[in-house]
């Protein structure tokens, strides 16, 4: 009688296969690290009466390494196949939560100002997240056997195709999700062979415009105590520029001006700069090792702690060594992704894994500087680590993809894609 081994008899023998591939374990250990340390600085962000999203955040963790196998088993030129198919449903959704801002619809309601989930009964999904994947497998699958956006005519089509959802995002209004688009569209251009010169021309254009949209609009804030409309003291009112539409609204120009406030002046200690200042507390008081998982004091304080702000609740269990831990498998996964693109002929492949790194260093790098009042409240979450289903099944959805273009590298017998004279 033989003996049979354990791997034989599993019935998943072939996935463990390819993820046993030695190019997949820097990103598998990257993302159990992230993942785990998600978990415990959620379960220690324990409300009042001492219940926690942590369990929550457990299933979804499961669901989420589910779907990451799922993208990582099937061959992602077939997975590229019905690129545009969930780009489109992600907009349609995306676009159901803008039909809540005009008419009542079944499952879409207000939270936090804006319109940007739909809700199943307990379950709730963020089209946007979704929106971001289908953003990349459709927009690499464009720039895969074309060259015309090597001219700055032919840079539009991949420009609309990126101002569509980043308008209807806007109008949730999401911003910080929003912003994830841009560097990830202009990440794609690069590596397929656009003209630096023309991506630095459109850069130029973006920030000559940015002074007009800042003071852009009429303001007319309205007191929360009194419901009248109040005079703003940082609100231009330029007679050409007060007729065009309010591109920068009335909170995010005080998130803002937040940035630049003494710490103990009102707007910090009490208003919209509370969150960023109980963030760097929470964070700095975890010294070099921390106060041990779970102990977060000043953490619960947070407004979204375990969401938006986790790096606070992170360094304050885990101290500057537990912070370190979770850059260090940040670099280690867009490295490990990084070289997987460099590795890949096949264009598309090669334009995915770029695209999916863009997309998660982006989205670190937004989080992170907020929470380390670096730059304005955005909503960002942090990937693979913050609170929320949609934005974790979307987070190993796009790992999954990075696996599956690591594991299928394809002989091209051609020269290699986007090299032009």
């Amino acid at each position: 009688m033989t003996a049979v081994s354990l791997q034989s008899v599993l019935p998943f023998r072939g996935v463990w296969r390819k993820l046993s591939a030695a190019s997949n374990w820097p990103i598998l250990v990257a993302v159990a690290v992230l993942a785990t340390l998600g978990v415990i600085s959620i379960w220690a962000d324990t409300r009042a009466d001492g219940s926690s999203e942590g369990p929550k955040q457990l299933i979804f963790v499961f669901i989420g390494i589910a779907a990451m196998v799922a993208f990582q088993w099937v061959d992602y030129r077939k997975i590229g196949r019905f690129s545009w198919g969930l780009f489109i449903l992600a907009i349609i959704l995306t676009g159901y939560t803008l039909l809540g801002q005009v008419i009542s619809v079944p499952g879409v309601r207000e939270k936090n100002g804006a319109f940007n989930w739909i809700n199943f009964g307990p379950v709730g999904l963020q089209p946007a997240e979704l929106l971001k994947l289908g953003f990349v497998l459709v927009l690499a699958r464009y720039l895969r056997f074309r060259s015309n956006y090597r001219t700055l005519t032919g840079l539009l089509p991949p420009f609309a195709l990126c101002l569509v959802p980043v308008a209807m995002i806007l109008k949730q209004p999401d911003l910080g999700t929003a912003l994830i688009f841009i560097p990830t569209l202009f990440a794609l251009l690069f590596i397929a062979g656009a003209k630096v010169r023309h991506l630095a021309a459109i850069v130029g254009l973006g920030l000559a415009v940015a002074p007009i949209l800042w003071f852009s609009g009429h303001h007319a804030p309205i007191d929360e105590q009194t419901g009248q409309k109040t005079l703003c003291r940082t609100c231009p009112n330029i007679p050409v520029l007060r007729h065009l539409p309010m591109f920068v609204k009335h909170y995010q120009r005080q998130r803002v001006f937040s940035m630049f406030q003494a710490d103990d002046s009102a707007g910090v200690a009490t208003g919209v700069g509370m969150q960023q200042q109980l963030a760097l507390v929470a964070l700095g008081s975890g010294g070099l090792t921390g106060k041990g998982a779970g102990n977060v004091p000043i953490g619960r304080r947070v407004p979204e702690g375990h969401n938006d702000m986790i790096f606070a609740l992170i360094g304050e269990q885990f101290g500057f060594f537990g912070s370190a831990v979770v850059l260090i498998a940040y670099v280690v996964l867009f490295i490990a992704g990084i070289e997987i693109a460099s590795g890949t002929r096949e264009p598309f492949g090669r334009l995915v894994a770029i695209g999916i790194v863009a997309m998660f260093a982006s989205q670190t790098f937004l989080n992170l500087m907020v929470a380390t009042k670096l730059m304005p409240v955005t909503g960002v979450t942090l990937p693979l680590v913050s609170y929320g289903g949609s934005s974790l099944l979307a987070s190993f959805m796009a790992v999954g993809l990075l696996l599956n273009v690591g594991q299928n590298r394809p002989v091209v017998m051609a020269n290699d894609p986007f090299e032009f004279e």
